[in-house]
């Protein structure tokens, strides 16, 4: 068991523009690196032993300042990638009338992206992971994993067996904070989307 933060990566340039997904050279911007740094002056004060990242720049660039302050690398894993959204990857608001895209915010559960992963595939990555990494450490360990708002509403939800189809309820914002204790046997939320002024 471990203590895990969740961290958003900050705000880029398209958030609320452009479905990024996987896409790679999406950085973070002036406001997003401003975030980046508060999280870090906030996390710090905590006795972190690893930081964790999806392999996505963005995700890279808001956990590393954390990773300077403490002096520990920031280590990349794929399991904390955001959804594959296949052939919406890149799209704008043109996807807004597509049927999968509809159906994606009212039933979420029955969505696989064309040519990407399903809710439920993304769901089962993301927990999996963090279980298979929790099992390395104490329970007074405290872990940082720095990802993407669907994959991080998915892990909460994951934690507290809510329905699939209830994940977007959550609020996950750029740079928000969620700490939760995380075993095999015990997932409890502490805190959930706290974002450090």
């Amino acid at each position: 068991m471990a203590i895990i933060y969740l961290v958003r990566h900050g705000k880029t340039d398209f958030i609320g523009k452009k479905l990024c997904g996987n896409l790679p050279g999406i950085h973070l911007n002036e406001e997003g690196r401003e975030q980046a740094q508060k999280a870090a002056d906030y996390l710090s004060k905590f006795p972190i032993k690893a930081i964790y990242s999806s392999p996505m720049e963005r995700a890279c660039e808001t956990a590393a300042p954390l990773a300077k302050k403490l002096n520990l690398e920031v280590i990349t894993k794929e399991f904390l990638r955001e959804i594959n959204f296949g052939d919406f990857q890149g799209k704008g608001e043109e996807i807004m009338s597509d049927p999968i895209c509809k159906q994606f915010l009212a039933t979420p559960s029955m969505v696989r992206f064309p040519n990407g992963e399903s809710t439920y595939e993304t769901q089962q990555r993301v927990g999996t992971g963090l279980d298979n990494q929790c099992r390395d450490f104490t329970p007074d360990d405290q872990l940082v994993f720095t990802a993407h708002c669907e994959v991080l509403r998915l892990a909460v939800s994951y934690a507290l067996n809510l329905q699939l189809d209830d994940f977007q309820k959550l609020t996950i914002d750029p740079a928000s904070i969620s700490k939760l204790e995380w075993s095999d046997q015990k997932k409890k939320l502490l805190l959930l989307n706290y974002v450090p002024k």
